[in-house]
């Protein structure tokens, strides 16, 4: 449904669970199973459930001819059974089915509404009801009203056709029950709902829900890697088959740091194929163009979530997926007025529950405070604290005291009491002002001494419309990808070997220099070679002597050699003799004043030139002889000028029938050149 989520659902009970010291009653939580309900809800009932909600004649005989006098069989193994009529179920793939459904179950819950059942009492507030689909909760009182519920659940049966699945029902206790069955209905102290098991301890939730994810995930990326994937192949696999199943639980559950931190080891061991990590992870979640492969971490991903959930809840605070942390908020200022404050969380001076600490810590991590003496908040401020919390007065700020500054007379020093209550009219008590102005640091109030008082009005802060909340808690497009780079600018690191390659060659347009391969229509493979050149990571004998001390150091080619990825690619004699041939080729079909140097074969060409389409074939054809040589390294071939040629002959043929943005580029040029039987 618009602007609905499953995960309202799952955030509701679970608020009722952590914040179940707001709750009076040793109520219970209900969850309904019905007999396949899609198949099982009456024709007639749907008629009338339409007629109930006044959608007209018109729209009542069309559904009416959709339904009624429908008949059908059964395929078997020797033919079809005789045809039967239909009088009940919704039909499987049509697209106004979910809605004729939920307009049916919208009238068992206005049956609720209206019947003497009780509901929880929690912040003020009374919820009796909690639907998604066919899933539906019910909030109980006490235990006395599981038999009402069942009663008005027996009538609604009857009328509609669903049927109750008493063995599936399950009763949670939000308080203690020793008790186990309430009318025949099993209490359990830990149930799955919509996915997720639920259970009051939030520690016990994490384990529950996320190791069997962890397990399940660890083993489909075992599978993979025991295929020959490129770093981009794992990369994507780390999204497709890693990220994606861990993200349903992570935006409804609160997630602490050592699930993070286990499930950000198992993404990037298998980036690395659980061996040494040739680079480091602040570098590989980089984009393209800044050196990385674009990964995402898991950490980064769950705080995201988090902050989504902050922008959600600001839209409407008040509904009854958000009521109870409005409530809770409001005791310190509400969730805007907190998020604009210098707050620990550790030290806030009401007990969050552990999701939403995670979302003040989220936005924490983010959202910076520049310090200004006329901006420097008295409330939920981490500096200011009575018994290591920090203070809020709600009458005080309701009185427009919001700044430190505001407690200073015209003499630049702390009012006295008199003076407190002259000046701002605050029915405030000597104790509160004691409090107050004893936490005041002694290192704040030397630094506020002299300075002016704010004059009102005073207007208290708004992180709305600062530039981290207009991208964070404002909607717009790619808004996931803006947030996530927010949290990463602070984990994001150069690569090191910007500044070694600075010291041998100047000028280089490294943003070009990271995205020359993804220009062309080749495959990640030969994408890689050039990726870990310019990393200084590809697997030449003599750098893998780091990690095994039994590796023959000499090149695989001339033998006579230490196997540097320098030595490899340009200063062996076979490569050198490669090289040159090259160079007579594109010296004789291309370009007559070309000039091949090491820094071309790493770099590419990255300087503008005037003849931008024949730099564009003679790039793709360095990042193919690199490929080449590769393929020579680990075949134990020496390179040959004619083979390579096939091998880019034969690419040239396969990627002619593409119709791929690249692929046409490069066949257009190749055939304006009449490079390699292009015509």
């Amino acid at each position: 449904m618009t602007k609905r989520h499953i995960s309202n659902n799952i955030r509701l009970v679970l608020d009722i669970l952590d914040y179940s010291d707001l709750i009076l009653d040793d109520s219970f939580i209900l969850f309904l199973d019905f007999y396949k309900a899609f198949d099982s809800i009456e024709h007639e009932f749907i008629f009338l459930s339409l007629k109930k909600f006044g959608l007209g004649d018109f729209f009542c005989n069309a559904i009416k001819t959709l339904y009624s006098g429908a008949n059908s069989s059964i395929r078997m193994k020797n033919g079809t059974t005789s045809r039967f009529c239909l009088n009940r179920g919704v039909r499987q793939g049509c697209p106004i089915s979910p809605y004729l459904f939920l307009l049916c179950t919208q009238i068992l819950a206005s049956y609720i509404a209206n019947s003497p059942m009780k509901g929880i009492n929690i912040a003020d507030r009374e919820v009796v009801i909690s639907q998604l689909a066919d899933d539906t909760t019910i909030f109980l009182k006490n235990a006395n009203q599981v038999s009402i519920a069942l009663k008005i659940i027996d009538d609604f049966s009857k009328a509609s056709g669903l049927i109750l699945n008493l063995n599936k029902c399950q009763l949670l206790p939000i308080n203690n029950c020793n008790d186990q069955s309430i009318c025949n209905i099993a209490i359990q102290h830990e149930v799955t709902y919509l996915g997720l098991i639920i259970c009051k301890d939030q520690k016990t939730r994490i384990t529950s829900n996320f190791s069997p994810i962890i397990k399940k995930t660890q083993s489909k990326l075992n599978q993979w890697l025991q295929r020959d994937l490129s770093l981009r192949g794992r990369v994507l696999l780390s999204k497709a088959e890693g990220l994606s199943r861990l993200t349903y639980a992570a935006i409804s559950l609160h997630v602490d740091n050592k699930t993070c931190g286990e499930i950000d080891r198992m993404l990037f061991n298998f980036l690395w194929k659980n061996k040494t990590h040739y680079i480091r992870k602040s570098v590989i979640m980089n984009d393209y163009q800044h050196g990385g492969l674009n990964i995402l971490d898991f950490t980064t991903l769950n705080n995201t979530f988090k902050i989504n959930w902050a922008k959600h809840f600001l839209k409407n605070p008040v509904s009854i997926w958000n009521f109870i942390p409005h409530y809770i908020f409001s005791k310190f200022g509400g969730l805007t007025f907190i998020l604009g404050c210098d707050y620990n969380v550790g030290k806030l001076p009401e007990k969050l529950s552990m999701f939403h600490k995670q979302v003040l810590l989220a936005w924490s991590l983010i959202y910076k405070h520049n310090f200004t003496p006329h901006t420097y908040l008295i409330w939920n401020n981490r500096n200011i604290v009575y018994k290591n919390k920090s203070l809020f007065f709600s009458n005080w700020v309701e009185k427009q005291i919001i700044f430190v500054n505001q407690l200073y007379n015209t003499n630049g020093e702390l009012m006295s009491y008199t003076e407190l209550l002259n000046t701002y009219k605050v029915p405030a008590t000597p104790k509160e002002y004691a409090i107050l102005f004893a936490a005041i640091p002694m290192g704040v109030r030397m630094l506020f001494k002299g300075v002016l008082p704010v004059v009102p009005p005073i207007s208290p802060p708004d992180p709305v419309n600062t530039y981290v909340g207009k991208v964070c808690l404002i909607e717009h497009k790619n808004s996931n990808r803006n947030i996530r780079a927010l949290f990463q600018r602070e984990s994001l690191s150069v690569p090191y070997v910007i500044f070694y390659w600075n010291s041998f060659v100047t000028d280089i347009s490294w943003k070009r220099v990271w995205t020359i391969p993804n220009k062309y229509f080749v495959t990640n493979k030969v994408k890689e070679v050039s990726f870990k050149i310019l990393h200084k990571c590809y697997p030449a004998n003599h750098y893998m002597t780091k990690f095994k001390r039994d590796i023959d150091v000499n090149c695989c080619f001339c033998g006579s050699h230490p196997e540097t990825v320098q030595h490899l690619f340009w200063i062996c004699s076979h490569a050198t003799t490669f090289w040159k041939d090259f160079s007579r080729f594109i010296i004789g079909q291309l370009y007559k004043d070309f000039i091949l140097k090491w820094e071309n074969v790493v770099f590419c060409f990255f300087r503008k030139h005037r003849k931008e389409d024949v730099y564009f074939v003679i790039n793709l054809l360095i990042i193919l002889d690199k490929f080449y040589l590769h393929k020579c390294k680990y075949s134990n071939q020496k390179p040959n000028f004619k083979h390579y040629y096939n091998d880019t002959l034969s690419y040239i043929k396969l990627i002619s029938g593409s119709l791929n943005k690249k692929a046409l580029k490069t066949i257009t040029i190749c055939t304006t050149y009449n490079l390699f039987g292009c015509v």
